[in-house]
């Protein structure tokens, strides 16, 4: 089966791993160059530790990051780990073609049967028996594919910091008088934290500055206080209005999505990168296991792949809604803008 993989970040780069171990040679492509990971704050729930353990990383991951919340047999919940070196113990073997975004996909009748890339060579048309989407939560191939989602805006807002700082802990959290979470995470690199309030422009949501940030932070989350410490400017803020994205149907003849591009969670979820790795766990034993019928791969991968992926869907704490408590009716240090903002 050919098969041409979009999207070169931590899902389409281990299904090239899985794929090529089971012996195909499929044609992984990326847009960006290499080495252009954002560094973020990651955290890998369990979901995905069976695909690693298949390509032989579950240990070298572990090794290079923390548990969170080690069970009676000693295995985690989650790994914090650096996400840059997550992603290069995930490339290392797989060939990328860097610099080509997918602008068309080729149909013949009702069956998508390529791939039209752009690249430093030119325009380049691809062949392929199954185009699978790795290319995120705004996939363009989804969106080439004709594969429809929902898109629901969450009614918060959220905010994200990155430190260098590397802290005590690999996880710390807290809710809020309003349903809303704060938290923490640390591994042996950095640390991050994040927190989740009323949605608000972007402007106005870092208007207050970096030091209202980061009092306001620390006085609800005094755990995060050493990690606040190597938070020096406000492009180490990020402020997003979080949405969710779900698709009834994952797959047509010829193009398959995974990962984002096929459910993507709230933040306070913390399982997409599990799930998304679960997904290529499965689509590349569908694929061995169907290696001359890609319609069967993706009708196997959809059916192994719905009992696990739906109740995350379903119960995502970002559809729930929050507490009915008015921003001033909140304790002061959990209002944001400050009180002294406002």
């Amino acid at each position: 089966m050919r098969v041409v993989i979009v999207g070169g970040g931590v899902v389409g780069l281990l299904l090239g791993r899985l794929l090529r171990d089971r012996g195909f040679e499929p044609v992984v492509l990326e847009r960006n160059p290499p080495d252009s990971h954002m560094p973020r704050g990651f955290m890998l729930g369990f979901q995905g530790f069976p695909a690693l353990e298949d390509v032989g990383l579950y240990e070298e991951v572990r090794g290079a990051g923390w548990d969170i919340a080690p069970r009676e047999d000693g295995t985690p919940v989650a790994i914090c780990v650096d996400f840059k070196k997550f992603v290069g113990f995930l490339g290392d073997g797989v060939p990328v073609a860097h610099g080509e975004s997918v602008v068309e996909l080729i149909e013949d009748g009702d069956r998508i049967v390529g791939a039209v890339t752009e690249g430093p060579g030119g325009r380049a048309e691809v062949p392929a028996d199954l185009v699978v989407a790795c290319d995120g939560a705004g996939s363009p191939t989804r969106e080439m594919a004709g594969l429809p989602v929902k898109v629901t805006e969450l009614s918060g807002g959220a905010f994200g910091f990155l430190s260098p700082t590397i802290i005590d802990r690999s996880f710390a959290m807290k809710y809020l008088s309003d349903g809303n979470i704060i938290g923490l995470l640390g591994w042996p690199d950095g640390s991050a934290g994040w927190w989740t309030v009323d949605k608000l422009d972007p402007e106005e949501a870092l208007a207050p500055g970096l030091d209202a940030f980061k009092n306001s932070f620390r006085t609800l989350l005094p755990e995060a206080t050493e990690a606040l410490d190597g938070v020096t400017s406000l492009d180490q803020v990020r402020y997003t209005h979080p949405r969710v994205i779900s698709a009834e149907r994952w797959w047509r003849p010829g193009a398959v999505i995974l990962g984002d591009a096929a459910h993507f969670f709230g933040p306070e979820t913390g399982v997409s990168a599990g799930l998304g790795l679960g997904d290529a766990h499965a689509l590349a034993e569908a694929i061995k296991q169907n290696p001359d019928d890609p319609d069967a791969a993706c009708a196997s991968y959809q059916m192994w792949r719905e009992p696990v992926v739906r109740p995350y869907e379903a119960n995502d704490p970002g559809l729930q809604g929050t507490a009915d408590v008015e921003n001033e009716d909140r304790p002061e240090a959990e209002r944001w803008p400050p009180v002294a903002s406002a």
